[in-house]
């Protein structure tokens, strides 16, 4: 039996590109969409027997009617190909309000077949082409129905935090407990762990904001593969047994902090009479590239030039491009703007060109500090040079790491739901 597990399609996020004349919609829709489309294309040029969604359909949990038919017409294509689609509800999916519904709960209202929308934790059997399979779908843990507790609605979010990671604990060791050997299984979890290697929008989760649980939860569980969504960067935090425990990634790039990481979705073969043991291989999308030039001006006669012959070197051709250049204020220096977008005519976008100016005490501190470097990281190293911030070390970063999430969201004005 095969499945394509994918997650974090984040529809709507519209923070760089630019409006298409011939469609009026904005480039980055279609960057997502194609996205998409390669992922339904692979499913059914593969012949999966289910696609799992991890969570996280669109950027918020009020999609507007562009991206919600975006997404039901490949969800239409699965359909007409009688593939099922098991869809976990992700935190951006997840309205804040208790008694709201989510941005995905629409499929279900529709009762549209072979479609499985899973707001609450459940266990069930989903009909494939290939037989039954065991399927366990744990959505975003939200503060909603403890809030609603009297044990439990008084307490810190840390606490709070505490008890859902318990709680989430001890279902997934219930339904590991009710599961039929004899039949494949899958666990899909739109979750924080804490062994993951965090990146781009998704930052804040170091910072303590999410509830986390621990990769040995499900790798000690009775499923043949664990499907997790909300962390962008695809990993298998569990490499060296079964069964699998693996963020697939998003399918596509949000931000500069996403440029290095290749996007994609993971194709698996559950356990059968002649493989033992759960297999499965990552298929990149064809996913927008991001790329940030970065030039120490302050060391040339003429940094212009010198940006230019970087960008003459790089793969900019339909990428997303920002250009930094260090520049030394005490010498005068300027930078041609105009010379330097002249020279990125074949770039998609040109997020920003950014000329930094540095006095001579700080250039070679500074200098150091990469454009492709985390933003925790680089908040570390400027509290570390300014000893009068250190008590505030763990506010400063906390709060650094709900900007940088808003930012990465933003589109004309409206940020997305946290």
């Amino acid at each position: 039996m095969r499945l394509l597990h994918f997650a974090d399609l984040h529809l709507g996020v519209e923070n760089y590109g630019r409006l298409d004349p011939s469609t009026g919609l904005h480039s980055r829709l279609s960057d997502f969409t194609q996205s998409l489309e390669y992922v339904v294309d692979t499913a059914l040029q593969e012949h999966v027997d289910l696609v799992v969604f991890a969570g996280d359909a669109y950027r918020n949990c009020n999609p507007n009617p562009t991206w919600q038919r975006a997404l039901a017409l490949h969800l239409r294509r699965l359909q007409e190909a009688t593939v099922p689609i098991a869809i976990v509800v992700g935190n951006h999916d997840s309205p804040a309000t208790f008694g709201r519904a989510s941005s995905v709960d629409i499929f279900n209202a529709l009762g549209l077949e072979n479609t499985y929308v899973v707001g609450q934790p459940k266990l069930f059997h989903i009909e494939t082409k290939s037989g039954p399979i065991q399927f366990a779908g744990l959505p975003w843990p939200t503060r909603h129905y403890l809030r609603a507790d009297e044990r439990f609605k008084n307490l810190s979010p840390e606490s709070m935090n505490h008890h859902i990671a318990q709680i989430c604990a001890a279902q997934i060791a219930e339904f590991s407990g009710q599961l039929d050997p004899a039949l494949p299984s899958v666990l899909a979890a739109h979750v924080t762990l804490a062994e993951a290697t965090y990146s781009g929008s998704e930052r804040t989760a170091m910072i303590g904001d999410d509830p986390v649980l621990t990769a040995a939860v499900f790798a000690e569980s009775a499923f043949d593969y664990v499907a997790l969504g909300h962390i962008h960067r695809h990993q298998n935090l569990n490499p060296n047994d079964t069964p699998p425990v693996v963020y697939s990634g998003s399918i596509e790039r949000i931000d500069f902090g996403e440029a290095a990481e290749t996007k994609g979705v993971c194709l698996v073969d559950l356990p059968s009479n002649d493989t033992p043991l759960t297999s499965y291989r990552f298929v990149p999308t064809p996913a927008r590239r991001f790329v940030s030039i970065e030039v120490d001006g302050s060391t040339t006669g003429d940094p212009t030039a010198s940006v230019i012959a970087a960008i003459e070197t790089a793969e900019i051709a339909d990428s997303i491009v920002r250009v930094t250049c260090l520049l030394d204020e005490g010498r005068g220096e300027r930078l041609d703007t105009a010379r330097v977008r002249a020279a990125l005519t074949e770039a998609h976008c040109v997020a920003a060109i950014i000329p930094r100016y540095c006095d001579p005490d700080e250039l070679q501190r500074r200098a150091s500090l990469s454009e492709e470097v985390a933003l925790d990281e680089a908040l570390d190293r400027y509290l570390d040079n300014h000893p009068s911030l250190h008590a505030e070390r763990d506010i400063l970063k906390k709060y650094a790491g709900r900007l940088e999430t808003e930012l990465a969201t933003v589109d004309a004005g409206e940020i997305s739901q946290p």
